[in-house]
C-alpha cells in the first residue's frame, strides 16, 4: 500500500474562515500544471523534490489546482473567498400595457462596476474565454474597466465581436463564458461578465467601422443574409478594405435580432447600431432581395466568394389535430405583427375581436412551447393586453429556457404550464376556439415526454401560437453538404483544453446543471469547421451551417469565415460556376 504524504508550507494557517490546500506528494509529477495556472501565486515548486508545495495565505480557494492537476494531487478545503456579486434587478414597467420599456437594467454606476470586475481573479488559463463562442479576452475587457479606460475596454472586445451591445443582453451567458467562470466551476457565483460587457456598451458609444488593413483590397464578396452572421463576415471583410455586397430578403436588414427580439429585452436603438455602423463603414445593401440557391452561379460570376449567412428562419409547427384552423400562428409572424402594432400603439385585430360587444372580454393568446422564443411570444401578449399561456411537454427542470425569462414572464402575469402538452385544438366556425391539453412525465433530460392521462383540460382560447422552435431552408440543403455541422466534438479533445480543467469540471449550478466543458468543446469544433468552404468559393456560417443556435456563435463563425476568405487567393476567373461541393 503506498503512503499518501502531504506537504505546505509550515506557516500555513489552519483557521477554518481560510481555504486550506494539501498536496498529495506521492502522487505529485511535478508537471507544475497546478502552478501555471494559480491566479493567485498560491502554489510553488519544492526544489529538493520538485513536487507542489502550497502557502494557504495566498489562496483563495477557487479549486483551479484541483480541476487541472492531472494526477488529482491537490485537494482544497475551506471557503471561497469571493465577494457578493453585483445585482442587476430587473425593471418591471408601472403600465405593462403597450410598454416597450427594457426590463433588465444592467449595471449602472461606475462604483458597481469596478466592484464587480475586482471579482475577477485575472485566471493566466481564463476558462471563461473558452466558455465564450467569440472567445472575447474577457479578464482584458474587465481590467480595463478597473483602470476607468473604456475605449480600452472597446478596443479589446473589438478584436472579436462586432456585437457586443446585443449580444451582452442576449447572451444566455450561464451557458457561456459565466457558467465556465473559474467562480462558477468551483460551485460559486461567478463574474457578471455580461453586465460588464453591457456597462461598457452603455456607457461609450462604440467606435464605427474602420479600415485597419488592406488584405481585402482586390476582394468582392457577396454574403446572403443579414443576421448576427452575416454581420459579423461583413464587419470583418470591410474592415479589410473588401467591398461587400449583402442582399436580405426581408425589406430591413438585421435578421433575427431585428424581428425575433422584443424591444423589452433588445431595444431597436441597439438591435440597429450594427447595420448603421456597416452602412457608414461602405458595405452595400440590397433589401427586399431573396437570393435562391439556383442564382449561386450567377453570383459567383460577379464576386470572388460568397457566404451563405441566411440562418434558419423556417418556423416549425406541431402536428396537432386543428392545427390548420384559423387563429393558429407560427412565432415568427406573431413576434413581427406584435412588435409593429406595439410601435404604432395599436394591438392585433386577431385579439379585439370580441362576439359579443356587451361584454368584456380579454383574449387568451396559448403559446406551444416553453423556450425563450415562446416567453418572448408571451409576454409581447401581455402587452397587447391579453392574457398568455404557455405549455410545454418538458418537465420544467429540462426546459432550455433563460431562468430570468421565466421569472419575468411570470411576474408580467403569463401562467406557464411545464408537463403540459397540447391533445388537440377545436374550432367554431373554422376559427380555433378551445385547446385541450394533457398533462406528460419526464424522468430524465434525455427522456421524451410521455402523455399521461386520458381526460384532456379545456382552455377557450382566441389565438394559438407555435413557438417550439426553427429549421434551415431545405432549399439550400442540396449545395451544403454535412450540413447542419453538429456542435459536438468528435475524437479526444487537444492539450489545451484538457489541461484547462473545464472538462472536469462536469456541471455547475450556475450553469444550470449543464456540462459546460462538453458545450464548450462543441461550439469550438462547429466554430473551426465554418473556416471550411462548401463548395468552391462558398462559405456558410451561423444558423444556415449548424442549425439554430445563438447570435453570438452565429457571429463568431461569420467572423471566421471572413478570415478564411481573407487567407484565400480568390479569384472569380478561376472558376466561373459553382461546381460539386468540397468533399
Amino acid at each position: 500500500m503506498t503512503l499518501t504524504t502531504t506537504r505546505l508550507l509550515h506557516n500555513a494557517p489552519q483557521a477554518d474562515p481560510s481555504p486550506h490546500v494539501t498536496v498529495l506528494v506521492d502522487r505529485c509529477a511535478g508537471c507544475q500544471e497546478c502552478v501555471v495556472r494559480c491566479p493567485t501565486d498560491a502554489l510553488s515548486m519544492e526544489p529538493s523534490t520538485w513536487t507542489a508545495i502550497s502557502d494557504d495565505a495566498f489562496c483563495v480557494g477557487c479549486r483551479q489546482c484541483v480541476r487541472t492537476c492531472p494526477f488529482g494531487a491537490i485537494v482544497v478545503q475551506g471557503p471561497m473567498l469571493v465577494t457578493a456579486r453585483v445585482s442587476s434587478p430587473s425593471h418591471q414597467p408601472e403600465h405593462l400595457t403597450g410598454s416597450l420599456e427594457e426590463t433588465r437594467t444592467g449595471i449602472h454606476s461606475w462604483a458597481d462596476a469596478i466592484a464587480e470586475a475586482s471579482r475577477c481573479l485575472t485566471c493566466p488559463d481564463p476558462t471563461c474565454v473558452r466558455g465564450c463562442p467569440a472567445h472575447n479576452d474577457i479578464p482584458r475587457f474587465i481590467a480595463a474597466i478597473r483602470d476607468g479606460d473604456l475605449d480600452e475596454a472597446h478596443r479589446v472586445l473589438s478584436l472579436t465581436s462586432s456585437l457586443p451591445d446585443i449580444c451582452s443582453r442576449v447572451c444566455d451567458q450561464a451557458l457561456q463564458c459565466e457558467g465556465a467562470c473559474t467562480w462558477s466551476l468551483a460551485g460559486s457565483t461567478p463574474v457578471a461578465i455580461g453586465a460588464l460587457e453591457r456597462f461598457i456598451t452603455d456607457n461609450s458609444p462604440i467606435p464605427p467601422l474602420e479600415h485597419t488593413s488592406d488584405r481585402g483590397s482586390r476582394l468582392d464578396v457577396a454574403i446572403i443574409g443579414s443576421g448576427p452572421a452575416g454581420i459579423g463576415a461583413a464587419w470583418e471583410l470591410a474592415q479589410a478594405g473588401a467591398s461587400v455586397t449583402v442582399f436580405e430578403k426581408d425589406d430591413k436588414p438585421g435578421g433575427l435580432p431585428r424581428w425575433g427580439i422584443p424591444d423589452f429585452t433588445l431595444p431597436q436603438c441597439v438591435s440597429s447600431r450594427p447595420w448603421e455602423a456597416l452602412l457608414a463603414g461602405g458595405v452595400t445593401l440590397h433589401c427586399g432581395t431573396e437570393m435562391k440557391p439556383d442564382q449561386l452561379d450567377h453570383l459567383l460570376q460577379s464576386y470572388d466568394a460568397v457566404v451563405l449567412a441566411h440562418g434558419a428562419g423556417k418556423p416549425v409547427r406541431l402536428t396537432v389535430e386543428g392545427g390548420e384552423l384559423e387563429g393558429v400562428w407560427d412565432s415568427t409572424r406573431f413576434l413581427v405583427e406584435a412588435r409593429a402594432a406595439l410601435a404604432d400603439h395599436q394591438s392585433l385585430p386577431v385579439l379585439k375581436e370580441q362576439t359579443n360587444p356587451a361584454v368584456v372580454h380579454v383574449p387568451t393568446v396559448l403559446v406551444l412551447g416553453g423556450g425563450n422564443t415562446a416567453m418572448d411570444v408571451a409576454r409581447l401578449a401581455r402587452r397587447l393586453g391579453a392574457s398568455a399561456i404557455c405549455v410545454d411537454w418538458m418537465d420544467r427542470r429540462f426546459a432550455p429556457v433563460r431562468p430570468d425569462e421565466l421569472e419575468e414572464a411570470a411576474t408580467e402575469g403569463v401562467d406557464i404550464r411545464f408537463s403540459t402538452t397540447v391533445d388537440h385544438l377545436e374550432g367554431v366556425g373554422g376559427r380555433v376556439a378551445v385547446a385541450h391539453l394533457s398533462p406528460t412525465r419526464q424522468s430524465r433530460a434525455t427522456d421524451t415526454p410521455k402523455v399521461v392521462g386520458h381526460s384532456p383540460a379545456q382552455e377557450h382560447v382566441d389565438l394559438v401560437v407555435m413557438a417550439i422552435g426553427y429549421r434551415r431552408d431545405p432549399a439550400f440543403e442540396a449545395i451544403l453538404p454535412g450540413v447542419p455541422v453538429s456542435c459536438r466534438h468528435v475524437g479526444l479533445p487537444d492539450r489545451r483544453w484538457q489541461a484547462s480543467g473545464l472538462l472536469t469540471a462536469g456541471t455547475p449550478a450556475f450553469a444550470r446543471r449543464q456540462p459546460i466543458g462538453e458545450l464548450a468543446l462543441g461550439r469550438e469544433s462547429a466554430h473551426a469547421r465554418s473556416a471550411l468552404s462548401v463548395a468552391k468559393r462558398v462559405w456558410a456560417a451561423g444558423d444556415a451551417l449548424v442549425g439554430p443556435s445563438t447570435v453570438v456563435e452565429a457571429m463568431a463563425q461569420g467572423r471566421r469565415v471572413a478570415h478564411a476568405i481573407l487567407d484565400e487567393e480568390l479569384s472569380r476567373a478561376s472558376s466561373q460556376t459553382l461546381t460539386e461541393p468540397v468533399s
